[in-house]
């Protein structure tokens, strides 16, 4: 499985999401990736994928994109659905590499929540840190994005 890569994909700009595509491949020549920023783009398309969207797996993704329209208004109750989203992400994607051994480089040993504040009265922003079996670590930015419309 060492040998083997994975599509790069990229953030949208704010200003070119549009509903759920949070997400492109880019107009430039597909670039292929291993390692941590395999495993980190496996985590993200988990994490981003609605829980229950896809018809084969409805028990993959998680609830961070139902997220985007609620009401929670509680910075609490916010960051406890993140964290959660963000554990049951882990343990899906902890499954799959028991069967499937990747390399070490792109076994996920954590992800944590390392930053969460409130933008303003509608939105917050995330961060996660990402760290494979190797100890290399990445932190990434969640999708930015206002709780109610």
């Amino acid at each position: 499985m060492a040998d083997t890569f994975d599509l790069y994909f990229q953030g949208k700009e704010p200003e070119n999401v549009d509903e759920f595509k949070f997400f492109t491949a880019g107009f430039d020549r597909t670039v292929a990736v291993r390692g941590l920023w395999k495993l980190t783009l496996h985590w993200l398309k988990r994490f981003m994928t609605t829980k229950g969207s896809d018809p084969t797996r409805p028990e993959e993704g998680t609830e961070f994109p139902n997220l985007i329209g609620s009401n929670i208004v509680s910075a609490a109750d916010l960051r406890d659905v993140v964290l959660l989203a963000i554990d049951d992400c882990n343990e899906q994607l902890e499954t799959i590499q028991r069967t499937t051994q990747p390399a070490q480089d792109e076994q996920l040993l954590s992800a944590v929540l390392t930053k969460f504040e409130l933008l303003g009265e509608d939105g917050f922003e995330a961060w996660v840190t990402l760290s494979n079996v190797e100890g290399t670590e990445l932190t990434i930015e969640l999708p930015q994005f206002a709780t109610r419309e």
